[in-house]
Parts: structure tokens; sequence; C-alpha cells
């Protein structure tokens, strides 16, 4: 087996360190931070985003692993957090990225990953990746409250056993939905994002849609991919595999690690073209 070469760190974010692990081949051509999506998608997706990172590893690719700030290995409470402090933390690593790196910067924007999204952070990438993209921020916040409605695990004005260093917090203002305690104004900044940031975007996308060879997809899934491909810099890949952020036990979804890994090997070839070409006319 191949060793990896990797890097575990706190980061200095806005409010807090935030965990952090970048893997960094000995020739890169590339960085590729991954965005993680929110809430149980989080815990759902981390060991694909691991098999991701280490793929891109091996294209050439410096991956960027991290947790927001209130959640997994990173400092702080979720309760202390909101939609804005975790935007400004994926903004000051794409700053710092561009500042020390003349190389390709991409996100990678599982899920709901895409609802933090901001016109300023497109501005800073030359790509980005959507796996399965949840881009209507109220469908999400509904049908988190469902699944927590349905197994009778939501309570509003809850925070027994659950401190917060904020003394600004408003408890009426609080809600504990699956285990998950938050201000219930995350929730209501989430449910106001959408798809126009990114229907702006003048970048190469690539879009994964998980879909099987009959499906036909839904009039508002169409009219969602028109829109991104606004300046017609979009690809859509069709994924037929399992659903891995689903299933009730971890699965891994083979094929589209491959056609992802794929797109890794594109992406690195083109950059070091580029990279060759301006070389040789100076």
């Amino acid at each position: 087996m191949t060793t990896v070469s990797t890097d575990v760190e706190f980061y200095q974010g806005i409010k807090g360190s935030l965990f952090r692990i970048i893997r960094t081949p000995e020739k890169s051509h590339a960085h590729l931070l991954f965005i993680a999506p929110l809430f149980e998608q989080a815990n759902q997706t981390r060991h694909h985003i691991t098999r991701s990172a280490i793929n891109a590893y091996h294209q050439g690719m410096q991956s960027i692993v991290f947790d927001h700030y209130g959640t997994g290995d990173s400092h702080g409470e979720l309760i202390d957090t909101n939609l804005e402090l975790w935007q400004q933390d994926i903004l000051c690593q794409l700053r710092e990225l561009k500042t020390q790196s003349t190389h390709a910067v991409y996100l990678s924007l599982p899920l709901s990953a895409v609802l933090l999204l901001t016109e300023e952070m497109l501005g800073l990438t030359d790509g980005v990746m959507l796996i399965q993209p949840d881009f209507n921020g109220k469908r999400f916040v509904q049908q988190f409250k469902r699944i927590a409605l349905a197994a009778q695990l939501t309570k509003d004005n809850s925070t027994q056993g659950n401190k917060s260093n904020n003394t600004d917090v408003d408890e009426e203002q609080i809600i504990e939905i699956a285990g998950y305690v938050m201000q219930s104004k995350l929730l209501n900044e989430l449910a106001g994002q959408n798809i126009n940031k990114l229907a702006d975007f003048n970048a190469d996308c690539y879009w994964f849609e998980w879909q099987e060879k009959s499906e036909v997809l839904s009039p508002s899934r169409i009219k969602q991919q028109v829109l991104a491909n606004k300046y017609d810099k979009l690809s859509i890949q069709q994924v037929d595999d399992v659903k891995f952020w689903q299933a009730t036990e971890l699965q891994v979804a083979q094929s589209f690690l491959t056609q992802e890994q794929s797109l890794f090997s594109q992406l690195t070839l083109s950059t070091s073209t580029s990279v060759s070409s301006e070389a040789e006319t100076k």
C-alpha cells in the first residue's frame, strides 16, 4: 500500500480552531477543499469524503478536509455557530490557498454543503464539484425536521445538558432536533438558500447526479441544472450506484469514486499541461 503524506492540524478559524486533515502529494498540481454537508449528512458521508480525498491525492491534488466550527472535532458548540461564521471560515481557507499558491483551487460540495455557498467563495475557486447537490434550503430544513418528528426527537426550547459559551443566545430561540441543539436562526438562514448564487458562476462545474438509466429527472431538477449551466460550463455525470448517504450502514459507491477519480486525473492533467505551456512561452 502506498503511503499517503498526511498532516492533521487545528486551523485557526474566525471564532475557534477547525480540525483539518491535509493530504499533500510530492508534486501537487491543484488544491481541493472538501466542504462537509450538514448535520447527520456529515456523519453519513465522512467515510466517502476520506476515500475521495485519498483518490485526489493519488492524482496530484492536495486535499483539505475539515469540520465546521461547532461540529466534529473542531472547537465550539453547534449552538454557538451560524451560517455566516461557517461561510467566513471557508472564505479564510480559500483566500489563504489563493495567496500561498498559483495552483487551481476546487471545491467539493456534497448534498447540503452547497447551501453554504456565497458569490465571494465562487470568485475564489476555479471550479466546483457537486455531488447530488441539494439547492433547496427550505426543503432540506423541512426534511430534517420531518425525520426528527417521525422519531419524536424534536424538542423546542430545550437547553438542558447543553451549555453555550455565548451569553447573547436567547434560550427561546433554541431548538433541538434529533439531538442537535442549535439556534433556530441557523435553520431559518439555511432555509433561505437556493441555486441563484451558482447560476452566476462563470467557471467549470462538475455535477454528479444519482440517476438510474431508466429514471427521468423531475422538472425542478432539470430547471436547477439549466440554471447552473448559464455559461455552458456545466458537465453532468450520471451515477447509477448506491446512495451511500441514505444507507443504514456504511456503503461505498465504487462506480462514483471511479468516475470522480477520472475527473481528478483530467483536472490535474489540464493544469500541469497549462503550466508547462506557460513556461515554454517565457
